[in-house]
């Protein structure tokens, strides 16, 4: 029972002789870049909605633009909560 405690304890490390690697802080760069890409699609959305309804004038103008300012808002506060919880596991 104490191997097996031992073994699941250390199954994120590889030891070479002189060196330790963890690879758990490796496996968590690829979901910090895809949240940063989620960040940025939605920048260039609100910049695309925004550059449209001044281009054409419609009655849902503002209730477009006022849809995606909530949607980036929304989508930077739960990006900084999951890179938190990233950081922090």
């Amino acid at each position: 029972m104490n191997e097996a405690n031992e073994i699941l304890n250390n199954i994120d490390t590889v030891r070479f002789e002189p060196f330790e690697l963890n690879l758990l802080p490796l496996l968590k760069i690829p979901f910090i870049l895809l949240i940063i890409a989620n960040l940025l699609f939605a920048l260039i959305l609100y910049f695309r909605i925004r550059i449209l309804s001044d281009t054409f004038v419609t009655s849902q103008n503002r209730s477009i633009k006022s849809l995606v300012v909530i949607y980036l808002l929304g989508t930077f506060f739960f990006s900084l909560f999951a890179i938190l919880f990233l950081v922090l596991s």
